[in-house]
């Protein structure tokens, strides 16, 4: 039912137009009544009707400057002016105002039906598109969370996803050049902490993420194990050192906030600043690393903080990105040497405290996860951690190597056996017609050089062979059948040219096709 708000200085205008109202369009409206122009204004602020009809000329506040203010109170009321042929130009101003329509005095059914008629029709309309946004923008804050997390899970554990990092980044409305990464790790040191933190994981995933969204304009990861990653954006116009102490200053106050609500140990890790997307990644490693390190001086530590006062020298990023290229060509040998190598300079540099080494080698396995695209980050979070001395880490670490290797040698072997399929099941339709390697290869969206070694290596045999062999085996069916002449099979069976056909088939079974009849005539019991 929609609210209806009639304005006339004359009480028997009012009630004749709501009499008619009633009779034509019934169990439609809830109607106001309204004397003048102030009374009007007032019901609309009240009320807030869909529809007024209003007489232009009423005592006191005009209708005009009536539209005038309801129009700016209740921009979505529709308003209809009514007025006598004297005051037609009124009407002109009121339509410039925005009123939607006008009535003559005395206003005819067939007029006043098809008004409202158009004003319900567009009233529903709107309401309809109004719900169809209200709906959207419910499931948009549905979605938002769950794209954070995954932008923030790709982030963490360097693993590359179907929704790319821009997309989901202009989703969230992101637009980052530099950030730093911040890690909350919780102790697991007491039995009963781990128990507690355990039953209040959620409960801390939403404290951090209201504490932290407002100040930092942070981009919250979820719960990984026993650590949680922010994610923040370097604002503009800070230098590197004030942006250190910035970003300190708040990892002690989510710090003492976590501890003072839940009772709860807590380290923060803090990256250094990095550009871009992969830079925001490198940043979290940083920050897992210095999370891990052993200090009971202070439970808030940035990396730079600890490279610069210890002089470390991490591996670089070539170090890591020749030991990726290893792992790409699947040569396990050469991974292990690096990595051996990678494992030894950690050791040098963070030889007084093992949970730190643990933590440079889980990042490690986690930037080799992301190059090839793997999703076992996770897994190698928990296994890893929970290593405890430098020979078992440095064999589980190899252990890890070497099941990425096998993994993409599978991931390898399954795609060529896919393609090859594929080549085999489009040959097996193609073979009695024009069929070449350029269109087989084609078919499969492989070079013709690649496929041809390809389909050597799986079939044991080259592609003109195997074709022929077909053809061979379904032209011998065909001569058994003796439905068709030797001429009529050797078209069926994809070949243009009987005698070249036939020297084919000698080639392949020692005899001529003619030949071939002959024996299975010699051989028939008739």
């Amino acid at each position: 039912m929609f609210n209806l708000l009639i304005a006339d200085d004359e009480a028997l205008e009012r009630e004749g137009l709501e009499l008619m109202i009633r009779h034509i369009l019934p169990d439609t409206f809830h109607f106001l009544h309204a004397e003048n122009g102030r009374k009007a204004i007032q019901i609309a602020e009240e009320e807030r009707p869909d529809f007024i009809f209003m007489d232009i000329k009423m005592p006191g506040i005009q209708g005009l400057e009536a539209v005038r203010q309801i129009s700016t109170i209740v921009p979505s009321t529709k308003i209809v002016m009514i007025t006598a042929h004297d005051y037609f130009s009124y009407a002109k101003e009121g339509l410039a105002l925005g009123v939607r329509d006008y009535l003559l005095k005395p206003a005819r059914r067939e007029e006043v039906l098809q008004v409202l008629q158009l004003l319900i029709s567009e009233k529903e309309e709107e309401n309809r598109l109004r719900n169809e946004q209200l709906e959207l923008q419910e499931k948009l804050s549905q979605l938002i969370p769950l794209a954070e997390n995954e932008l923030t899970l790709i982030l963490m554990l360097e693993s590359v996803q179907e929704v790319e990092l821009e997309q989901l980044a202009s989703l969230l409305n992101l637009q980052w050049v530099k950030g730093y990464a911040m890690v909350l790790s919780f102790s697991r040191q007491s039995k009963k902490e781990w128990e507690d933190f355990q039953l209040l994981k959620r409960e801390i995933y939403e404290a951090v993420k209201h504490f932290t969204k407002p100040n930092l304009s942070t981009i919250t990861g979820p719960l990984v194990g026993h650590q949680m990653a922010l994610f923040n954006p370097l604002p503009p116009g800070r230098p590197g050192y004030s942006q250190r102490v910035n970003s300190l200053d708040w990892g002690e106050r989510i710090r003492c906030f976590i501890e003072g609500r839940f009772q709860l140990s807590l380290s923060v890790g803090i990256g250094s600043v990095r550009e871009g997307w992969d830079g925001m990644s490198r940043s979290y490693r940083e920050a897992v690393r210095v999370c891990a390190e052993d200090n009971e001086l202070l439970n808030v530590r940035h990396y730079d903080d600890m490279t610069q006062s210890s002089g470390q020298t991490m591996i670089s990023l070539d170090d890591e990105k020749k030991l990726l290229d290893a792992l790409l060509r699947h040569n396990k040998q050469e991974s292990a040497e690096r990595f051996d190598s990678l494992f030894a300079i950690l050791e040098g540099t963070v030889a007084s405290s093992f949970s730190t080494l643990r933590g440079e080698v889980i990042g490690l396995l986690l930037f080799l996860c992301r190059g090839i695209q793997s999703g076992d980050g996770a897994d190698l979070i928990t296994s890893l951690s929970v290593v405890e001395d430098r020979d078992a880490l440095r064999k589980s670490a190899l252990l890890w190597i070497d099941s990425f290797i096998d993994g993409l040698r599978e991931e390898r072997e399954q795609s060529r056996s896919l393609v090859l399929q594929r080549a085999l099941l489009y040959i097996d339709q193609k073979y009695k017609e024009d069929i070449s390697l350029e269109q087989s290869a084609e078919y499969v969206n492989l070079s013709p050089h690649y496929f041809s070694k390809l389909f050597k290596q799986h079939v044991g045999e080259n592609f003109i062979d195997f074709v022929t062999r077909l053809r061979i085996k379904e032209a011998k069916l065909l001569i058994v059948g003796e439905r068709l002449s030797l001429k009529e099979i050797c078209y069926e069976v994809g070949y243009k040219d009987p005698n070249y056909f036939s020297r084919v088939f000698k080639k392949a079974t020692g005899i001529t096709p003619s030949e071939y009849r002959q024996q299975l005539v010699k051989k028939s019991p008739c």
